[in-house]
């Protein structure tokens, strides 16, 4: 079990820290959602989105480089920051050759990162495909809107996840009525199978580009309907 010594709270879009910062603070996240993003060519990369228990920062705690992402609370969130000295007593307890294998594996692990989230805007250019979503009820609708954080999109829960910057054409229902919604998506996030959990299941977060606003104002008012019922 991790020694915390602090508790820090974030209202939504809150900056935790910033990309190329420094500092080597460890979080345990405690309540809330936290965004990790990267900018590739002034574009936002959403590359994971951490829930409850999830720890992040430790990236730079281990090998003392400025941060490779940005994190940022998508809701009120409550982090535990873990103790530096408690951290420090059981890493220097591990032999100075594994410690240096896991110093390595850090560092490698930032290269492959900056080189996957460096993909999208040539993917999002050659890869498309369509998509029909069927929402039987209302709350199925309302998780899957909810999901990709109110940022005008959807999550697709599936095991079959396309390349970040995927572009598609979206068809999906408004269950309990006969109203369909057509617009373009494309794909910001994804959570591969490896890394869901029974709370977090495994799928992509698209985000809604160029909805004709038709459809536009048929989906906030379908929203404003259910939620205020």
């Amino acid at each position: 079990m991790f020694l915390t010594i602090e508790r820090e709270t974030y209202k939504a879009g809150d900056v935790i820290f910033k990309e190329g910062s420094h500092g080597t603070a460890v979080y345990l996240l405690g309540a809330g959602k936290v965004e990790i993003s990267k900018t590739v060519q002034d574009r936002k990369i959403v590359v994971e989105i951490l829930g409850p228990g999830d720890i992040f920062g430790e990236m730079s705690y281990i090998d003392h480089s400025p941060r490779w992402a940005t994190a940022i609370a998508l809701e009120d969130t409550v982090l535990e920051l873990i103790d530096k000295n408690f951290l420090d007593k059981e890493f220097n307890q591990i032999d100075s050759d594994f410690r240096e294998i896991i110093t390595t594996l850090v560092r490698r692990l930032r290269k492959t990162t900056q080189r996957l989230v460096s993909l999208p805007r040539r993917i999002g250019k050659r890869v498309s495909g369509k998509i029909n979503i069927s929402f039987k009820k209302a709350d199925d609708f309302f998780k899957s809107y909810i999901a990709n954080f109110g940022q005008g999109g959807l999550f697709i829960h599936t095991t079959k996840n396309l390349p970040v910057g995927s572009l598609l054409d979206l068809e999906f229902n408004l269950p309990d009525s006969n109203q369909e919604i057509t617009t373009k998506g494309k794909v910001m996030w994804i959570r591969p199978q490896d890394m869901s959990t029974e709370k977090m299941p495994p799928g992509m977060g698209i985000q809604f580009m160029n909805m004709n606003p038709n459809d536009s104002k048929l989906l906030k008012n379908y929203l404003a309907k259910f939620r205020s019922s």
